[in-house]
């Protein structure tokens, strides 16, 4: 199960005015599936679907109200839980073996299910949050439409005083020995209000029907590439999905429910494939195939010396137990950045363009962010922000996680420190669209934070030594410090020490040209040996650090 399942099944997403709770759906829109389930049932008219995650193997999706359908207290305006619909799968014909591995934390072993699915609604029930408990009473069996059919209940109790509680209503449908469909409807559950959410949920589970595969629908790969394959998957995909469509680039296809804003689809598009242009100038596939050639080199040595050392430890492939990174190798692995061709993967590239900040926040649980690349799914995810931060944000994000998205598909699943990554992101988000090029200028968003911490003038100013700063862990960098400097005052300083180092050759004050390599040797280092200390070491062998943040702070301050 996904987190972001898990936290709406939770509790409350999303705070909203207390006027404005508890919207009932209208029952009309059917959600049909006629190219891989085959089913079909009425859902809420008047709310948007919005689909669960690629890698939640059992979420199909779901419809919420957002503001409008939020179980609160009346008295407080205090939110408890979201009311929505959800459809999820369990399906089983496809089962694989060696969908989990054991990692250890904390000093527990835990077994995570890399395929992120569930076999069975039983099994999906015990994630969920204490509180919810199954009413007997209220459980049936029956038949809708021919269909073996049970009726599943809960309830939360948030606030007995008050007579606020939940229903979570689950009716399972036996669509085929191997599969079921279940229907969630999350509703209140006090005498008054569940009266009148009781008939819009039977109405919708009743509606219930089983569909051929209308095969003619089916997308198929046109062709023998790796792009061919996956614009057909996409093409499935958005068949099954209402509200959202296709549409695809050179090197991008976009999956997107903002389909009444053309001109924004197109410009978004265009600087897609502009600011690829600018990536390509710093990491050239040709260098993306050295640097791999270097991995593999590594790759192949440390599998030589598992083979003469069996009982080094060290990981689940040998028998081991498997740590937090081995898990994450085993993602990246398992994803489509282990087949084929870098150039040719990198042009399946998938953004995935949300509609509104509300649709975003339903489908990636991501509160505080405008955008995000997870290599799990292997998607990019935003949505324009022209309402809130305005545009000129998305487009900022937009710059910054293509570039990860990027990165990933020539290296793989590599982790720079935070300086490097987040701030080579923010190098990229400065780059601003003239005509049909992108042309480089600060980043505005972090300019005036790192001025203002490393200004003399400010003796509240503060900042991490350079020393330091490279050195980082991401939890340093992203607040827990001694120097207690919040993430956005590291972004801005990471951000700045990238720009120094790739753009002051020519306008730095007292620049050094020893430092004009230490970006390439840090990579290049990092992909060869794996080991984030030794890439530092590396790259700053020699360094004077008093020269280096002099300069650097000079130069910055001069912009």
């Amino acid at each position: 199960m996904s987190k972001k399942l898990l936290s709406l099944a939770l509790g409350l997403l999303v705070l909203c005015p207390p006027l404005l709770a508890q919207q009932m759906p209208k029952v009309g829109k059917e959600y049909k599936d006629e190219v891989d389930l085959g089913f079909s049932i009425k859902m809420p008219s008047d709310w948007p679907f919005v689909p669960g995650q690629p890698d939640d193997k059992n979420e199909i999706g779901g419809y919420s109200g957002g503001d409008l359908s939020v179980l609160m207290d009346p008295k407080t305006g205090r939110p408890f839980l979201e009311l929505e619909i959800k459809l999820l799968k369990f399906d089983r014909r496809k089962a694989k073996e060696g969908e989990t591995i054991e990692v250890e934390k904390d000093g527990e072993k835990i077994e995570i299910n890399l395929g992120g699915g569930v076999p069975n609604f039983t099994a999906w029930t015990k994630n969920l949050r204490a509180g919810w408990k199954r009413e007997d009473k209220l459980c049936k069996t029956l038949k809708i439409n021919k269909i073996d059919t049970n009726l599943h209940v809960y309830r939360n109790v948030f606030d007995k005083k008050e007579d606020i509680s939940a229903f979570l209503c689950a009716w399972e449908y036996k669509l085929k020995p191997d599969v079921e469909i279940v229907m969630l409807g999350f509703a209140p559950a006090d005498d008054k209000r569940w009266g009148k959410w009781e008939g819009t949920l039977e109405s919708m589970a009743k509606s219930f029907k089983p569909l051929e595969i209308a095969t003619k629908k089916i997308a198929t790969a046109q062709g023998s590439t790796m792009r061919d394959a996956r614009r057909a998957e996409l093409q499935t995909e958005v068949t099954k999905n209402p509200g959202w469509k296709l549409y695809e680039t050179p090197n991008y296809f976009l999956v997107s429910s903002k389909n009444d804003d053309k001109l924004f689809m197109k410009e978004l598009m265009d600087r897609l494939e502009a600011i690829r242009e600018q990536y390509e100038e710093i990491y050239p596939p040709a260098l993306a195939a050295e640097l791999r050639q270097l991995a593999k080199a590594r790759e192949a040595e440390e599998e030589k010396k598992k083979k003469e050392n069996p009982d080094a430890g060290g990981g689940a492939a040998d028998g081991g137990e498997a740590s937090e990174a081995d898990f994450e190798k085993e993602l990246a692995r398992r994803t489509r950045a282990s087949q084929g061709d870098p150039m040719e993967r990198s042009k399946c590239s998938v953004v995935r363009v949300c509609s509104s900040e509300d649709e975003y926040l339903k489908y990636s649980g991501l509160y505080g962010s405008a955008g995000y690349w997870s290599f799990q799914t292997e998607e990019l995810v935003l949505y324009d922000d022209q309402k809130g931060g305005g545009r000129s944000n998305t487009w900022a994000v937009l710059n910054h996680e293509a570039f990860h998205q990027y990165v990933f598909y020539f290296f793989g699943n590599l982790s720079p420190h935070s300086w490097f990554n987040e701030g080579t992101g923010d190098f990229f988000s400065g780059f601003q669209l003239e005509g049909s090029r992108f042309k480089l200028e600060p980043f505005n968003w972090r300019i005036d934070t790192i001025k203002n911490n490393i200004n003399p003038k400010n003796l509240g100013g503060k900042y991490a030594p350079l020393k330091e700063l490279v050195r980082w862990t991401q939890a340093e960098y992203y607040g827990q410090n001694k120097y207690k400097l919040g993430g956005g005052e590291n972004y801005a300083q990471g951000w700045s020490f990238i720009y120094f180092l790739r753009t002051g050759k020519k306008k730095a004050k007292d620049w050094n040209p020893a430092w004009e390599s230490i970006l390439d040797t840090y990579l290049r280092t990092l992909v060869e040996t794996d080991d984030l200390d030794k890439a530092v070491d590396k790259a700053f062998a020699g360094v004077q650090w008093d020269e280096m943040e002099r300069a650097w702070k000079d130069y910055i301050l001069g912009l």
